[in-house]
C-alpha cells in the first residue's frame, strides 16, 4: 500500500523515473536543435561567400582544418551552445558522429539548397511564364557541364525581371537531342510546366541554335512558343574577339611595312 501511494504521488507530481527520463530526453533534443542551428548558420555564411569548407585536416583545433571548423572555434569563443559542444566532443562523450565531419557538412548544403531550389521553384511558376537561359563549358576536370537559368518576371508591386540559378547539369552528350532532353527532364523534376516556357537562348553553336537538330528546334517542337533569342553576351564575345583579331593582323601587316 505504502508502495502504491508513493506511485500515485509521484504520478501527480511528475516524479517517476519515466518522467525524468523523458525532461532529460527533451534537453538533449533542444541541444542538439540547438547545436544545428548553429552549424547551418555556419554552412549559409560560407556558402554565401563561396569559400571553401574544408583543408587537409579533419581535427579541431588544427592549422588547416578548413573554414568549416574555423568558424566553429570562434563561435564557441562567444557562445555557450558551441563551447559545452566542442568540450563534450574533446572529452570523448560521442559515441556517434559530433556533425561537425565532412559528411554533415555535404549533408547540409544538400538540404539548404534542396531547400531553396523548391522556394525558387514555387516563386517561378508563381510568375508562371519564364524563358531558360542555358550554356555549356567543361571544368577544370574536362566535364563538360550545361549551367542553367530561369528569367521570370516577378508580378508584385512593380514588376521585377528575376533571373534564378538552377545549377550545373553534367552533360555526357553535346548533341541537340542530349541537351534537350537534358533541359526537359531538370524542368520536369523541379514540377515546372514547360508548356509555361516563353523563350529560349543561348550561343551560337550549331549543337544550340540549329533550326533542324538543335536544342532551339527540338525545343520548338515541344512549345512552338518557346521563341529563340540569340545570346547577346556571346555575340558580343565574337565581336570583341574578331575585332581584336583584326587589330592584332593590321598591327602586324602595317609594321612589317
Amino acid at each position: 500500500m505504502a508502495t502504491w501511494k508513493d506511485l500515485q504521488l509521484h504520478l501527480q507530481t511528475g516524479k517517476t523515473v519515466e518522467q525524468a527520463e523523458r525532461t532529460l530526453l527533451e534537453a538533449e533534443k533542444r541541444r542538439w536543435g540547438d547545436v544545428l542551428t548553429h552549424l547551418i548558420s555556419i554552412t549559409q555564411s560560407l556558402a554565401e561567400r563561396n569559400l571553401a569548407f574544408r583543408g587537409s585536416s579533419n581535427t579541431l583545433h588544427q592549422q588547416n582544418n578548413g573554414n568549416f571548423l574555423k568558424e566553429v572555434e570562434l563561435l564557441a569563443k562567444f557562445d555557450r551552445v558551441m563551447k559545452q559542444h566542442i568540450e563534450r566532443v574533446e572529452s570523448g562523450q560521442f559515441s556517434h558522429s559530433s556533425y561537425l565531419g565532412n559528411i554533415i557538412q555535404n549533408e547540409l548544403v544538400a538540404s539548404i539548397s534542396g531547400k531553396l531550389m523548391d522556394t525558387v521553384a514555387t516563386e517561378i511558376k508563381q510568375s508562371k511564364y519564364y524563358s531558360v537561359i542555358l550554356d555549356c563549358t567543361p571544368d577544370v576536370s574536362h566535364q563538360e557541364q550545361m549551367s542553367v537559368i530561369i528569367r521570370t518576371v516577378k508580378m508584385d508591386k512593380a514588376p521585377e525581371i528575376k533571373e534564378h540559378f538552377m545549377g550545373f547539369l553534367v552533360t555526357s552528350e553535346t548533341t541537340g537531342l542530349g541537351l534537350s532532353s537534358l533541359i526537359l527532364k531538370k524542368l520536369m523534376e523541379l514540377n515546372i510546366p514547360f508548356d509555361d516556357c516563353r523563350g529560349q537562348s543561348y550561343d551560337n553553336g550549331a549543337n544550340m541554335k540549329g533550326r533542324n537538330k538543335g536544342v532551339q528546334a527540338r525545343l520548338l517542337e515541344k512549345n512552338p512558343r518557346a521563341l529563340y533569342v540569340p545570346c547577346g553576351a556571346h555575340s558580343l564575345n565574337l565581336v570583341v574577339s574578331d575585332a581584336a583579331t583584326a587589330s592584332t593582323d593590321a598591327t602586324s601587316y602595317f609594321g612589317n611595312v
